[in-house]
């Protein structure tokens, strides 16, 4: 179901990206991001931390009725696997999209702090060896978490983000993750 919410949502983010290069009338803000993500899981009573390279594309609203709402597309693709008693576990991909909560109050060069609602899918691919070839699942539902960001020059549109996301949890997994890296703001 994520995958078919985010494909949306990416069309989305380009056309407004296309409408702000005409200046358009609505008051929107655009955003990309690559973050390196550590992330936590731990399932069956170990606990593995492999790490993602997630894409964000965020838009949303700077002034109005709707001033500090948004929208976020992530993708998330491996860029490590972890060992624990002989099994590797990787997370092979991982998606979600959000509505983003920013207080409207916000001015530039203020330390940014935005709330994230919505909903994510990972990818888990297990090798045992002892099984024979991996095992692969995938689980979605209900995600949420935290985003700042703080400027890295004056004056810039470059700006250092730290993402903290709980992407899914129930009684027998949790997939946790804190992604540092760099958004654009057109």
């Amino acid at each position: 179901m994520c995958k078919r919410l985010v494909t949306p949502l990416g069309a989305l983010l380009i056309g407004a990206c296309a409408s702000i290069g005409v200046k358009a009338e609505i008051p929107l803000a655009f955003n990309v991001s690559g973050q390196a993500t550590y992330t936590w899981v731990k399932a069956g009573g170990e606990r593995f931390s492999p790490s993602l390279f997630h894409f964000k594309g965020d838009l949303g609203f700077t002034s109005g009725l709707l001033d500090g709402i948004g929208i976020q597309g992530v993708f998330g693709v491996p860029m490590s696997n972890d060992e624990r008693h002989g099994m590797t576990l990787e997370i092979t991909e991982q998606t979600a999209a959000y509505v983003t909560l920013t207080n409207p109050e916000y001015e530039a060069g203020d330390l940014k702090v935005t709330v994230l609602l919505g909903y994510a899918t990972t990818e888990i691919e297990a090798h045992l060896p002892r099984l024979g070839g991996p095992v692969k699942d995938s689980f979605s539902g209900f995600s949420y978490g935290f985003s700042l960001q703080d400027p890295i020059m004056e004056n810039k549109p470059l700006y250092w983000t730290l993402d903290c996301v709980r992407s899914y949890r129930d009684d027998d997994l949790r997939v946790d993750g804190c992604g540092l890296g760099v958004t654009y703001a057109f």
